[in-house]
């Protein structure tokens, strides 16, 4: 019989009987079983490594998993600060911008009232009767308008000149060293209107005395 093949072998008992034996059903070679061995360590091997990568699969998703766990817990926190500190500055800023608001409104009514009762203020035609009045009445319109400019002043910074700049100043319409000779005329005439009053008073009482005499 070969090594490694199929036969039949009929034994002969004593009695003269044959019995028919069957070689496949007989025990494998020890070249086959190495065979066998060889071909489930590669097999497990193989097993192991598509469980290695598995395992390896699972480890970097739960790292992804913690990194992207950390990074919600960090900014979370840093957001939640940053919006809560902005919204107090927020808040103050807008009741104060609201504030100021109100402020310039009613500063900028008060400006243009008095600034259409000085446009209104015409000393062109005030007479020697009215002179007194007129200017009295125009001397509390200036007073009454800086007052209120002042006032303001010191509530609005955008009324004051920044740090280290000149006051704005409004340029003069007459060149230097030259005279408005119309101007100084109107101004004496009235004050002699101012003055006519007081003059005449005078001279009555001259009058009255010289002829009590």
């Amino acid at each position: 019989m070969k090594q490694g093949g199929s036969a039949t072998a009929t034994v002969v008992p004593a009695n003269g009987n044959g019995i028919d034996l069957d070689l496949a059903d007989s025990p494998a070679t020890p070249a086959v079983e190495l065979d066998h061995k060889l071909d489930d360590a590669r097999e497990q091997l193989l097993t192991l490594r598509r469980q290695q990568e598995e395992l390896e699969r699972q480890k970097g998703e739960l790292e992804e998993l913690r990194r992207r766990q950390e990074e919600y817990i960090r900014g979370k926190r840093e957001m939640t600060d940053n919006l809560t500190r902005s919204l107090v500055i927020l808040e103050r800023d807008q009741i104060e911008a609201q504030r100021r608001a109100e402020l310039c409104g009613k500063t900028v009514t008060a400006f243009r009232d008095y600034l259409e009762q000085l446009h209104a203020l015409n000393d062109e035609e005030w007479s020697s009767a009215t002179v007194r009045t007129e200017l009295s009445h125009a001397l509390g319109v200036i007073e009454n308008s800086r007052l209120e400019f002042n006032r303001a002043r010191t509530k609005l910074d955008c009324l004051n000149p920044q740090a280290g700049q000149p006051a704005e100043t409004i340029s003069p319409t007459v060149e230097p060293g030259t005279v408005d000779w119309q101007e100084t005329l109107r101004y004496l005439w009235l004050g002699a209107a101012a003055s006519a009053p007081l003059i005449m008073a005078g001279t009555v009482w001259l009058i009255v005395a010289l002829v009590a005499r």
